[in-house]
């Protein structure tokens, strides 16, 4: 373990940097701003009723919008509710 001496002036100075990005971060991301709510694979196979496979076509013709972080792939809540409004909606065939 190490061990360093600063000065208190240059502890005042770090003190307050700290600080000063405490309130940017507390005006870009306060209570103001709404949080998105992340989703995994298995969650919104399971909320759409849908197979893995199916989610991949999703991702792949653009249906459903994802972030992926390394080989994961994450979805927004609202994205999700949005297209199972979709497929809720939509008429569904009858064969007479």
């Amino acid at each position: 373990m190490n061990y360093y001496v600063i000065t208190e002036t240059n502890w005042a100075k770090l003190r307050d940097e700290i600080l000063s990005l405490a309130e940017c971060c507390h005006k870009a991301f306060g209570e103001k701003s709404k949080h998105t709510d992340w989703l995994h694979n298995g969650d919104v196979c399971r909320l759409l009723n849908i197979s893995k496979r199916t989610l991949q076509h999703y991702r792949d013709t653009g249906v459903l919008p994802f972030t992926q972080i390394g080989h994961k792939c994450y979805y927004k809540r609202e994205d999700v509710e949005t297209l199972l409004l979709m497929k809720s909606n939509k008429p569904k065939n009858k064969m007479i």
